[in-house]
């Protein structure tokens, strides 16, 4: 959900723009010829927004009843390679859904305790020296309950900090995740790259799955970056924790590099008629635990033509919507040149894997959860957040291209 980019700054999402970009959609012929309607819709609509928003490519996959329905590419992964299944796509702060997950199934297993204090497991240099940071539990970390701020430079003096009581109110922050993490490989001895493997991505056949670094298998296949200006980026110029041997972070809050196919596993699980992993593990993943109801970014805007949830905040990992009996479940990733929206509802059964190689991504994720048509309400919600929060225009997609 989260609009903002790593220096909390809406600049690079407010551009227009008017590149032409080439179309590469990839299906098999028996998809071509048993298309849903949405497909007609996205080969209009997508190669316009490319060209008009400046992003290098876009791949997409759509699930429903546990399984891939369709998927298609286009645009560009890097100056003159078409996008395709092949593309690793840097997914920002989806890499948190990884880490929820892994999480909650060590939780399910009797391997950790998510309402356990951390502190006795993880030194921090500059929080344990305050008495709240004996407060903090997994939970909080995981739903954005810490009381701490995005990360270390979000504050004057570089070093993070208690910015209100934890347990209280709503905070994002990339940082509480990680700790979060660093308190599951202490109680259990092994890395969150090989705890997310055994636990969650081998049980999926989650190939192509990466937490934190550009992996060897991803070479000559990565999506590269596009700033707001339309202009091709060096991936680890713009984000340095993807340079060699960059930053302190462990990939549980940031930079998962994976494919569409890979990531559409996961959604296809949650879609599924047993769906993933226990009754404890489902309630903990739909259960919201910090409401965004008053945030006030993140409220839902109060315009005449948005149907707001009922609830709304974060979970143990995930955003969850409420409407009425209805859930969806979604997570997105904003990083220098690249967006990622994934979304499923458990209960409809269906979902979407949206991920974009270029810095004004969201008009272009927004008018694609439009164009599929199964959460109109998640899109309203966003048309909501780009004129309010971005100060855009966004009316919904006019009858005739919505008809065609």
């Amino acid at each position: 959900m989260r609009l903002l980019s790593r220096s909390g700054s809406l600049s690079g999402l407010l551009l227009l723009a008017s590149a032409c970009t080439t179309q590469a959609v990839e299906t098999t012929a028996g998809q071509r010829a048993q298309a849903p309607a949405y497909v007609a819709k996205l080969e209009r609509l997508v190669p316009q927004l490319l060209a008009d928003e400046k992003a290098a490519g876009v791949g997409v996959a759509v699930i429903r009843d546990g399984a891939v329905e369709w998927t298609g590419y286009y645009g560009e992964q890097s100056p003159g390679v078409p996008a395709s299944q092949r593309t690793a796509f840097n997914t920002a702060s989806v890499a948190k859904t990884i880490t929820a997950e892994t999480l909650l199934a060590l939780d399910a297993k009797g391997l950790i305790d998510l309402d356990e204090p951390v502190a006795p497991y993880v030194a921090h240099a500059t929080l344990a020296g305050d008495a709240r940071y004996a407060m903090l539990t997994a939970r909080m970390l995981l739903s954005h309950r810490a009381g701490l701020l995005n990360w270390a430079y979000a504050y004057p003096d570089g070093k993070l900090a208690f910015d209100h009581d934890p347990d209280t109110r709503f905070s994002y922050s990339g940082a509480g995740v990680e700790l979060a993490a660093r308190y599951a490989e202490a109680k259990t001895g092994k890395s969150l790259q090989a705890l997310a493997a055994e636990h969650v991505l081998a049980p999926l056949g989650m190939d192509d799955v990466s937490l934190g670094d550009i992996p060897a298998w991803a070479d000559g296949r990565m999506a590269t970056p596009m700033d707001a200006s339309g202009a091709y980026r060096v991936a680890a110029e713009i984000n340095p924790n993807l340079a060699p041997g960059g930053g302190d972070r462990i990939g549980a809050s940031d930079d998962l590099i994976v494919t569409v196919p890979a990531y559409a596993r996961l959604i296809a699980k949650l879609t599924s008629v047993d769906g993933l992993g226990d009754a404890r593990q489902k309630g903990e993943r739909e259960t919201i635990v910090t409401s965004l109801a008053s945030d006030p970014v993140y409220a839902c805007p109060r315009l005449d033509e948005l149907t707001c949830p009922d609830q709304h905040g974060h979970s143990v990992g995930w955003q969850v919507y409420r409407y009425g009996e209805h859930t969806v479940l979604k997570h997105s990733g904003s990083d220098a040149g690249e967006n990622a929206l994934v979304y499923a509802s458990p209960d409809a059964r269906h979902g979407a894997v949206i991920f974009v190689n270029g810095a004004n991504g969201w008009v272009i994720m927004t008018r694609i959860v439009e164009a599929i048509g199964d959460e109109p309400l998640i899109a309203d919600y966003y048309r909501g957040l780009i004129q309010t929060v971005m100060g855009r225009p966004m009316p919904p997609l006019s009858p005739m291209i919505a008809e065609q």
